[in-house]
């Protein structure tokens, strides 16, 4: 268990200061995600760093309800309610960093449980720098494709894989594309949750009371002559048809899917109710892609508990591993011909490969 910047914490009693240490701890370790975790007679304490939970902190159980109506109060959730799960967020900023340094915007949600609520926090960087297209890792030709894709002006671009694969961040790198074009565009995204702010860019977010939901959003969003529309995914056939139709009628629209590789995105359309010879005139490009684990570039992998940048884990940070597909040429290259290719150029390693892909 590593306990970097938490080493001291065990040892506060004030459940303020205490919060401010966990969080730190994200800010600093780089972390996705934080998980408090009510276990029999402690609090457990996870981070997701680039992509892998580790145990960071055990917590005394009579801490924990005072640690989580801290949180609470940050999100502005109510501290009273313990029964049913909550969801809300807040921006946090650690005292005495460098101006100019992002606060982190925190979504909080909360989940009765056993042994008391689980809390589960997303760290997001407020205002924070987004990734390029040039930064996700895909190979000059497979850029080539998706840049000319981008500049085509209708169809449906799908971005495939599980869950935590990177597709939302190459939705956003797109749109940052399509802004850096010059050409002007009214570009429109509903997304559950907006993620991060885009300048210039009308964003519609889902609501929980369904009032906004992905297809109702599609329909009043197609009113508001749009060039660009970014689906933050398509979920059910609703929202497929009103995409469909968006991308039929003049429209490029950027969205997700849950397929397992790209040429399954097709199967997958056509499962949800598209006709079959609809996917022509309407899919343009269907990318699949995995997030692995980059060798960190400071040791070499050395895995030197030393290492200032990888705190001894060996890998710093996560490259995408890609593959495309259009129905005019089908499959462009295999997903596992491009993270072989990153193996040989020490950017990632075999091992990684295998637990991500699993093969």
């Amino acid at each position: 268990m590593r306990t970097t910047f938490l080493e001291r914490a065990e040892s506060l009693s004030d459940p303020v200061l205490l919060v401010d240490r966990i969080l730190r701890a994200g800010l600093f370790l780089h972390a996705s995600d934080i998980h408090l975790d009510p276990m029999e007679g402690f609090l457990r304490v996870r981070l997701r760093i680039d992509g892998e939970l580790e145990d960071v902190l055990h917590i005394p159980a009579t801490m924990q309800s005072a640690v989580t109506s801290r949180l609470k109060v940050l999100a502005s959730l109510d501290i009273a309610e313990r029964r049913a799960p909550q969801d809300g967020g807040f921006v946090w900023r650690l005292q005495g960093l460098a101006a100019g340094t992002p606060p982190l915007d925190v979504r909080m949600a909360t989940l009765p449980v056993r042994h008391g609520e689980r809390v589960t926090l997303r760290l997001l960087e407020a205002g924070g720098r987004r990734l390029g297209l040039d930064e996700l890792g895909m190979r000059p030709a497979d850029r080539a494709l998706f840049d000319a894709v981008l500049r085509r002006p209708h169809g449906l671009v799908l971005l495939c894989g599980p869950t935590g694969s990177g597709k939302t961040t190459t939705l956003y790198a797109a749109i940052g594309e399509l802004l850096r074009s010059g050409e002007p565009k009214n570009i429109i995204t509903v997304e559950d949750p907006v993620e991060y702010e885009i300048p210039g860019v009308a964003q519609a977010e889902v609501d929980s009371a369904d009032k906004v939901n992905f297809s109702k959003a599609l329909k009043s969003i197609l009113r508001h002559d749009p060039d660009v529309v970014m689906i933050g995914e398509i979920r059910d056939t609703d929202s497929l048809d009103a995409a469909v139709k968006a991308s039929l009628t003049g429209h490029l629209v950027l969205s997700t899917l849950h397929a397992n590789d790209a040429p399954s995105c097709v199967t997958r359309l056509v499962d949800m109710g598209l006709d079959a010879k609809l996917v022509p005139a309407t899919l343009r490009l269907a990318v699949a892609q995995r997030l692995v684990r980059r060798v960190c570039r400071e040791c070499g992998g050395a895995s030197g508990a030393e290492c200032p940048v990888c705190g001894g884990r060996g890998f710093s940070g996560r490259i995408g591993v890609f593959e495309f597909f259009t129905p005019e040429g089908g499959l462009v290259r295999p997903m596992r011909e491009d993270a072989m290719e990153k193996v040989e150029q020490g950017v990632t390693t075999l091992p990684e490969i295998v637990r991500v892909m699993g093969e």
